[in-house]
């Protein structure tokens, strides 16, 4: 384990402050993102940003890299007004952000991917001297990484150093991690740590978002928690302890609701004969742990977890999307067989909301009518042509039954508001009458009424028998399920019911409050 350098003594002079916003406003429309937010950031130090989705964490981030303004409120960068939107050099110059995702062109060279769009040659780039240049910067940074290799060719952890090294070169000396552990095995882990630590010993300052608890006191010095677009908590990152942390990122008032159900679904306890649809022992690639589910007809088991917790991939192998996996999986008392692919699991009972209805899930030109019934069109063709009469029908009976709220079944689903699409698409996943229904994140990104319209529907057809899995990082949406599976960096840290909101970020988070009580 790396040991985290402290930063200098006395830099509570306004001067030392590289970053303060005081009591900032940010609306979009009638959603307040941040409501009277502060947060100080001092030179030289590791600062924690924390908080769950929808805290308000994004939206700062685009207002400390100039995407965005605040509508009201003072905002300081190095003790001056931040520069105008417009001002890319000067904004490149103060801040950069490494994201959890990539932002490197994989088919070009470490070098040329740090110069990209700046190097300023006479007339003809001089390789040599780009590379040796790169070399250098790389070097100075104490990163081994050379500068001829293919980014493709790079490991997460060495790409996200990359990144860096990039913000770097362009002078910026204040660098904001986001999720940057999120995709990284342990050693890679360690790795980024001590990096980091030895960059802030060069006067770097850091950002540093992450859902890890655990990481927080091995590279931070202060902690900021999120809550509602409010700061909540600030405090030394090596005196807070996970709890009170957790505390405040979920509320006072959320750590005794139990986790059982939703306020408007009670549901008695499965009959011991209830039939098993799905069992699974399964060992992925993305996972450390082996996978385990028994599910029963008419059961709800949620799948809780982070980006690079594994329980995306878990479900989308049980959809038949992902193929790296080996070991037992029974279907309706069928043996699965490999090749198992998206069609085979349709046809064997199993329907798959994704997390993107856009990308993934409907055709954006295409009509409510068409995407609703697109994967049942076998049940609508009679002899090489379709029934469109009985098509239709079945599409304004579904359209009324999920409340659909649209001028025709033949209007374009890329009109629908997002609660509208998302209702389509639960429409499009329930056509084939499946025996288990997996949702990937079903209300994110939709209004109240639309999430609770949502969970209804999945409800009704739960107590018909449907067996459904549940992946979110949510609580709201966790607290749909009976048990909850929570997984962190590809482990199952815990697997329960009952658990209350408290409980659950906690172990979403790394930190097991029930293995803390014994």
């Amino acid at each position: 384990m790396s040991i985290r350098p402290e930063i200098p003594q006395g830099l509570d002079s306004p001067s030392d402050q590289l970053v303060s916003i005081d009591s900032a406003v940010k609306r979009f429309g009638g959603t307040v993102a941040l409501n009277g937010l502060s947060i100080t950031i001092k030179r030289g130090e590791s600062h924690a940003l924390i908080g769950r989705n929808g805290a308000g964490k994004s939206t700062l981030v685009s207002v400390l890299t100039g995407l965005r303004t605040i509508d009201s409120g003072t905002f300081l960068l190095n003790g001056q007004a931040p520069p105008a939107l417009s001002d890319r050099v000067a904004w490149g110059k103060a801040v950069a952000c490494v994201y959890q995702h990539r932002t490197l062109v994989p088919d070009l060279t470490v070098a040329e991917n740090l110069y990209l769009g700046r190097y300023q040659g006479k007339q003809m780039i001089s390789w040599r001297g780009l590379n040796r240049e790169a070399a250098a910067a790389l070097e100075s940074w104490n990163i081994p990484i050379l500068p001829t290799t293919p980014v493709r060719d790079l490991g997460v952890g060495e790409a996200q150093m990359v990144e860096i090294a990039r913000a770097l070169s362009q002078g910026s000396r204040f660098v904001i991690l986001d999720e940057p552990t999120a995709q990284l095995i342990a050693s890679e882990i360690d790795q980024l740590i001590s990096r980091v630590n030895e960059l802030r010993e060069k006067g770097v300052t850091f950002l540093f978002i992450s859902h890890h608890l655990d990481e927080v006191p091995r590279v931070c010095d202060a902690v900021t928690v999120l809550r509602n677009g409010r700061d909540v908590m600030h405090g030394d990152a090596h005196k807070l302890t996970t709890s009170q942390i957790v505390s405040a990122m979920v509320g006072d008032e959320a750590t005794g609701k139990a986790l059982t159900a939703t306020e408007k679904v009670s549901r008695p306890a499965l009959a011991p004969d209830t039939k098993v649809v799905l069992k699974a022992n399964l060992k992925l690639d993305a996972c450390e742990d082996a996978f385990d589910l028994s599910l029963k007809e008419g059961e709800v088991v949620g799948f809780a977890g982070h980006n690079g917790s594994g329980t995306r991939q878990i479900a989308l192998a049980l959809a038949g999307h992902y193929s790296k996996w080996s070991g037992e999986f029974v279907l309706n008392g069928q043996k699965v067989q490999k090749p198992w692919t998206p069609p085979k699991a349709v046809k064997s009972g199993v329907a798959l909301l994704p997390e993107d209805r856009i990308k993934t899930g409907l055709v954006g030109g295409m009509s409510i009518e068409d995407n609703m019934t697109m994967p049942s069109l076998k049940a609508f063709t009679k002899g090489l042509l379709i029934d469109r009469k009985a098509r239709r029908q079945f599409a304004e009976e579904n359209k009324k039954d999920l409340g659909v709220v649209c001028h025709t079944v033949k209007q374009a689903v890329g009109e629908l508001s997002g609660g509208n699409q998302q209702k389509v698409l639960l429409g499009s996943a329930l056509s084939t009458n499946p025996s288990v229904l997996i949702l990937l994140h079903p209300t994110a990104g939709v209004d109240i009424a639309s999430k609770a319209t949502i969970l209804d529907i999945v409800e009704q057809r739960r107590r018909q028998g449907l067996a459904v899995i549940l992946v979110s990082d949510e609580p709201e949406e966790l607290a749909f399920c009976d048990r909850v599976q929570v997984w962190v960096r590809g482990k199952k840290v815990v697997e329960r019911g009952g658990m209350n909101e408290q409980e659950l970020v906690s172990a979403m988070e790394g930190f097991d409050t029930s293995a803390e009580e014994k």
